[in-house]
């Protein structure tokens, strides 16, 4: 099946979503070795914390960038793990948001850069050829 412009543009866009979230697991850590971190006088809680948070960004950014690469290969597990990553991201931004009462335009933008690829990846041509590919795979 001949690949649309459309289905390059979902697992680029995925691709950038798992670049994105691996950069700022790597920012968070380099922000755990800043000297104003270090300062704070609970300095321990508080590059624990960051820690923890690299790691809740670290791993939805590998899971991406693994489904990114199923999507470019036509795979359909590609396709169910980048719906499984970006609603479950999406899910946890959005009670972050709403839990914290915490209406800042990063947090806010960065949950509504989950809504783009999943709604791309709910389109019935991109479902398609993800599904049609698999039965093809299958079949041979």
């Amino acid at each position: 099946m001949k690949r649309s412009p459309l289905i390059t543009v979902v697992y680029v866009l995925q691709f950038l979503l798992g670049l994105v979230l691996a950069g700022l697991s790597v920012f968070v850590l380099t922000l755990t070795r800043s000297q104003e971190m270090l300062a704070d006088p609970d300095a321990a809680d508080t590059v624990h914390g960051l820690l923890i948070g690299a790691l809740v960004l670290g791993i939805p950014a590998l899971i991406t960038l693994i489904a990114a690469w199923g999507l470019c290969k036509g795979k359909l597990w590609g396709w169910v793990l980048s719906l499984a990553t970006d609603v479950g991201v999406l899910a946890v931004f959005t009670y972050d948001i709403l839990d914290e009462h915490s209406h800042e335009g990063s947090d806010i933008a960065l949950a509504v850069s989950f809504v783009v690829p999943l709604v791309l990846l709910l389109l019935p041509q991109v479902r398609r050829f993800y599904w049609s590919a698999s039965t093809t795979n299958l079949s041979s």
